[in-house]
């Protein structure tokens, strides 16, 4: 007998982040060493769940490196404000994802991040609004 694929009684699990693929779940301090020599994006992550206009996650940033920059570059360059920044809201754990365009990832995950829980990232909240524009319905 083959169990169903999904039944109504199972909760529907919804990925955003399908096109990009995140490697395992890093201690935040040790996110200079961790990072790979490619391009791509990042998320950081609580201990436990926060509250979000449509829900719960425990997601704090996504940010992401320049096409022709590596994640470790980032991370210890000109990312390492926000990473700290997200420290400070709470995040404890980091991991990545290789990305050719890793804006158009880090907008897509902000777009489907909006979507599900009606806000951006505790982290994220007051940069850059263009990839969110049109899912909350604020100008860019």
């Amino acid at each position: 007998i083959s169990k169903p694929e999904n039944t109504l009684s199972e909760p529907r699990v919804v990925c955003y982040a399908a096109r990009v693929h995140f490697g395992a779940w890093h201690k935040i301090s040790d996110a200079g060493k961790e990072a790979p020599a490619t391009a791509g994006v990042l998320q950081t992550r609580a201990e436990g769940a926060m509250d979000y206009r449509a829900g719960r996650s425990a997601m704090v940033l996504y940010a992401c490196s320049e096409p022709e920059e590596t994640l470790q570059r980032f991370v210890n360059g000109r990312g390492a404000r926000q990473i700290e920044r997200a420290v400070s809201a709470g995040a404890r754990w980091i991991r990545f994802a290789e990305a050719a365009q890793p804006q158009d990832e880090l907008d897509r995950l902000l777009k489907g991040f909006v979507e599900r829980f009606g806000s951006l990232p505790i982290s994220n909240a007051g940069t850059s609004r263009r990839a969110v524009a049109s899912a909350d319905g604020e100008p860019a």
